[in-house]
């Protein structure tokens, strides 16, 4: 699957972890594109709701279908079972 991407970015390299919004800012600028362009991709809901609340897109990979998200205020912009799911979330996402 590393093929299919152009880098890894870790919280390691900055010595912070989630959900410092530091974290998120990180990411955007790791990436060259904007906020609006910023994907967020996990398993864990934790991680899609502190991206959801730093403005990031976020996709959750839920890997059990009988797991729920979260109740939180921020939900995923898409729900995928893996990551070829989330390439094609991607073409239909809003």
């Amino acid at each position: 699957m590393l093929p299919y991407f152009e880098a890894v970015v870790s919280v390691d390299d900055i010595k912070t972890f989630k959900p410092n919004p530091y974290v998120y800012a990180y990411l955007v600028s790791r990436g060259g594109c904007s906020r609006e362009e910023t994907w967020l991709v996990s398993a864990n809901p934790f991680d899609v709701i502190g991206a959801k609340s730093s403005h990031l897109n976020a996709a959750w990979v839920r890997r059990n279908s009988e797991v729920v998200f979260d109740p939180w205020e921020f939900e995923p912009d898409i729900v995928v079972a893996d990551l070829m799911g989330f390439a094609t979330g991607l073409r239909v996402a809003p």
